[in-house]
């Protein structure tokens, strides 16, 4: 499956299900809104450091106050992590993955006035397509077949308001559970990963920066 191809039904799917919230915003004590943005990740558990692999993401939201400090976000989304390793200058050790998720970020914001939130969550994520290249050529059925389908992680960040409707956010997020058991050579893990001593299995690790626009 190309990348065209799984770029045209993560755009297909959110179109639906902004026509969605669009009904279920109408909730007196909801409100919702568009989100898009970009990602920069890298696998924990692969022989490569570096937030490499740059992507993009973008979905709905919804979300309500639970009390006058905090909020409650649900969130709906498509979005890319991997890991990226450019060619050297003799054209080898070049590698190239694209996870493609659609997420079900779960967050609790603490609110700071009206600059913004500090965000904390979990995001579930379905891995529904994947491609990559490697040196000896394009990965193999059983290459993608290592991948788990179900993500699970972490989430924290922070949300600043630029106007009553428009925000920018700032967000840092790792899977609880390995999304490939296969051990590689030379693993590298970051110092997330080393606090929570790992030394088998791959894991998304990934930032992101968002854009979120308030409809209701």
């Amino acid at each position: 499956m190309n990348h065209q191809s799984n770029t045209s039904r993560a755009i297909g799917l959110l179109v639906f299900l902004l026509a969605f919230l669009s009904i279920s915003a109408d909730a007196q004590r909801f409100q919702g809104g568009i989100t898009g943005g970009f990602t920069a990740a890298q696998i924990d558990g692969d022989s490569y450091a570096g937030f490499d692999k740059l992507g993009w993401q973008g979905g709905v939201f919804v979300e309500t106050e639970l009390m006058p400090v905090f909020d409650a976000r649900l969130e709906i989304r498509y979005a890319s992590r991997g890991a990226r390793n450019p060619a050297g200058d003799d054209n080898t050790g070049g590698y190239f993955l694209a996870l493609h998720y659609i997420d079900l970020p779960v967050l609790a914001a603490l609110k700071i006035k009206k600059a913004g939130a500090v965000e904390i969550g979990l995001v579930p994520g379905y891995l529904f397509a994947l491609n990559g290249e490697k040196d000896n050529g394009i990965l193999t059925a059983d290459d993608k077949a290592a991948y788990h389908h179900f993500d699970l992680g972490t989430l924290l960040g922070f949300r600043v308001n630029m106007t009553g409707k428009l925000a920018v956010s700032f967000r840092y997020s790792y899977s609880i559970f390995s999304i490939r058991d296969l051990d590689s050579a030379g693993s590298y893990y970051s110092w997330f990963g080393q606090l929570f001593g790992h030394s088998k299995g791959d894991f998304n690790n990934y930032l992101s920066l968002g854009i979120h626009y308030q409809l209701k």
